[in-house]
């Protein structure tokens, strides 16, 4: 499939097709949620992509012939970045920032976020960055689950200065391009984080943690209950429940759960050895 796929900068003979999309995004909002709380006929528009443009700042993603989205990379940090607890020491000229990645509603679902992002972190490899930075709004959870899936470390809440447009705070995100996270980090911290955001750490004792985990575990045996006709989907639910609190206790031991299971499994090799 990727073969075919084509990540560049954008030219004016794209414009009006990148207007379209973004007009079909404000029309698919109006009648889902508006996360991004991007305003209609304000923002994004043709007259912004233009904007990015002059700018040679808007690049799309083509499969094929056809244009699926769009995204505006440049190195501006808004005013408010620079009070953000940032994990990767970088200069502004070493920092690519994420704006307005956006795909066109008819294509939703179909894993092209996720092969913009990928474009993207190999584009600004090629430009010598140290690290990719975006801000969403408060809230937008379609899109925090997206880049954090992608291994986007969620790096706090900011006021951007952004009353006006009637956002308060943004939540902010950062990839490290020279150690980019693995997906097992990844889901560490999406855990960590829905968890603090609650601010449930003060109940994750060590034995709360572990009899979730049995509680948890009898629920999916319960799916096998009285035959082998199971829901899956509650399967799965049920057995992701178990990982999630596992994460946590391994996390309240403060262990490297790699090294953890790597060891587990020397002493299993010793313990079980293959037999000739």
């Amino acid at each position: 499939m990727e073969k075919d796929i084509h990540f560049k900068l954008a030219g004016y003979d794209v414009l009006d097709e990148v207007g379209m999309i973004y007009e079909r995004i404000h029309e698919d909002l109006s009648q889902t949620v508006n996360y991004p709380r991007w305003p209609r006929g304000i923002y994004p528009t043709e007259e912004s992509a233009q904007e990015a443009i002059d700018k040679n700042e808007l690049y799309i993603l083509k499969d094929h012939q056809q244009i699926i989205g769009s995204v505006i990379l440049n190195q501006e940090q808004d005013l408010g970045y620079e009070n953000v607890d940032w994990q990767v020491e970088a200069k502004d000229y070493e920092v690519m920032v994420i704006h307005t990645l956006a795909i066109d509603p008819r294509f939703k679902g179909k894993g092209y976020a996720g092969i913009m992002i990928q474009k993207i972190k190999q584009f600004a490899v090629q430009k010598h960055c140290l690290a990719l930075r975006l801000d969403l709004t408060q809230g937008n959870v379609p899109a925090r689950n997206l880049y954090q899936k992608h291994g986007f470390y969620f790096t706090g809440i900011a006021d951007l200065h952004r009353q006006s447009a009637g956002i308060d705070y943004s939540e902010m995100f950062e990839y490290n391009l020279k150690k980019p996270h693995d997906q097992l980090e990844s889901i560490e911290k999406v855990i960590d984080d829905f968890v603090r955001e609650r601010d449930w750490h003060q109940y994750h004792t060590a034995d709360n943690l572990a009899k979730s985990i049995i509680i948890e575990a009898a629920e999916l045996l319960e799916c096998f209950q009285w035959d082998d006709d199971y829901d899956k989907e509650h399967v799965y639910e049920e057995l992701a429940d178990v990982m999630i609190y596992s994460f946590q206790l391994a996390e309240f031991f403060d262990v490297d759960v790699k090294e953890m299971i790597c060891s587990k499994m020397k002493k299993n090799r010793l313990k079980y050895p293959v037999e000739n």
